[in-house]
């Protein structure tokens, strides 16, 4: 059995694209999964917010940008 400070070293070793791929994974387990909802109550608007954003880019109406563009861009997050 792995440790959580194992999984995290084996996380952080992966490729970008690997780690992007697990993350996606484990964000969609996380919706999908009826008893994490209690989690959701901490910030509905937020949820409902980033699953409207989801279904925007699922049917094209908007195109995602990528970490360094968001960074790029005036407000996005600094280092």
């Amino acid at each position: 059995m792995h440790t959580i400070i194992e999984l995290e070293k084996e996380i952080l070793a992966l490729s970008p694209a690997e780690r992007e791929r697990l993350a996606t994974v484990a964000w969609e387990s996380l919706v999908s999964d009826p008893s994490a909802t209690g989690n959701r109550a901490i910030d509905p608007e937020g949820v409902q917010l980033a699953s409207q954003r989801n279904a925007d880019i699922e049917s094209g109406n908007v195109n995602p940008i990528d970490n360094a563009e968001f960074r790029r861009r005036p407000g996005g997050a600094s280092e």
